[in-house]
């Protein structure tokens, strides 16, 4: 009996290490264990705050850096701007729409730790967000673009709207161009929590038509505000459903199951 249980562990293990091994970004990180083992803690919600906390060092910061580098550098790889760049107007209010992706981040966070699977599910996908990221900003390093559109504004000569632009200016220099992360984060973001909450009821069929909603509003602004190309949206959103497709998904029903379950035990404990 003793003989036939350590088989059965044995082989309950080399099939996790197959499965970790085919998905990138499964392995829980070490630094959760603590959070992990806490995770009820702060009523609910101490993932939510240790996933924000990673996310401001592990992206936030990283991005100020290659943005600062690029401007440094002032060398642009191409230029993507096209006619149709040209032509899109700029409306200045649209700066609201574009700031909401600072409420997409702890979004994400704070709803999905509804139960266990929801909590490891939140881990992973931010742990592959990251990783995404990462590959972006090598990508803002190897070839940047300058995003030669803020020529073209003309802003109102409100102080309210001159402050707003003149701190957006002065904390993202015009660079980080493509695949956009607004759209890059915000669409997985988007794609996640509707994973978490499906349209099983009315409430939740009306909550994804204003999350869409706003998700276009947020997309639209980006071109809208001279802040990033046609080029630089469309290829932010082809990496996200690309990552989504292919990577995110089939890794968070793995993470959400009885697999992921054994490997966070095995790996940051239970």
């Amino acid at each position: 009996m003793y003989s036939s249980f350590r088989r059965q562990s044995i082989d309950e293990g080399f099939a996790s290490r197959r499965i970790m091994e085919k998905h990138w970004g499964l392995i829980p990180w070490r630094i959760w264990s603590s959070t992990w083992r806490q995770r009820n803690g702060c009523r609910g919600h101490r993932i939510s705050l240790s996933v924000m906390l990673v996310l401001l060092i592990g992206v936030a910061l990283i991005y100020s850096l290659t943005n600062q580098l690029a401007a440094y550098r002032g060398w642009s790889a191409f230029n993507p701007n096209t006619i149709l760049d040209d032509s899109i107007p700029f409306i200045y209010w649209m700066i609201i729409p574009y700031s909401t992706l600072y409420l997409y981040y702890p979004a994400a966070a704070w709803f999905g730790v509804k139960d266990d699977k929801m909590k490891r599910e939140n881990i992973i996908f931010h742990q592959m967000m990251i990783i995404t990221c990462w590959i972006v900003f090598a990508l803002f390093i190897i070839l940047p673009v300058e995003i030669d559109l803020r020529a073209n504004m003309s802003l109102p000569y409100s102080a309210f709207w001159q402050k707003q632009f003149a701190l957006l200016h002065s904390v993202d220099e015009p660079w980080n161009a493509w695949p956009s992360l607004h759209i890059v984060q915000s669409l997985l973001i988007v794609l996640v929590i509707r994973r978490w909450f499906p349209s099983q009821k009315a409430i939740h069929s009306a909550l994804h038509v204003l999350l869409w909603f706003a998700w276009i509003s947020l997309v639209l602004s980006t071109m809208l505000i001279k802040q990033h190309f046609v080029w630089d949206v469309v290829t932010g959103i082809f990496y996200a459903l690309v990552c989504w497709k292919y990577w995110f998904k089939p890794t968070l029903d793995i993470a959400g199951g009885d697999a992921g379950e054994k490997i966070f035990s095995d790996i940051i404990g239970s």
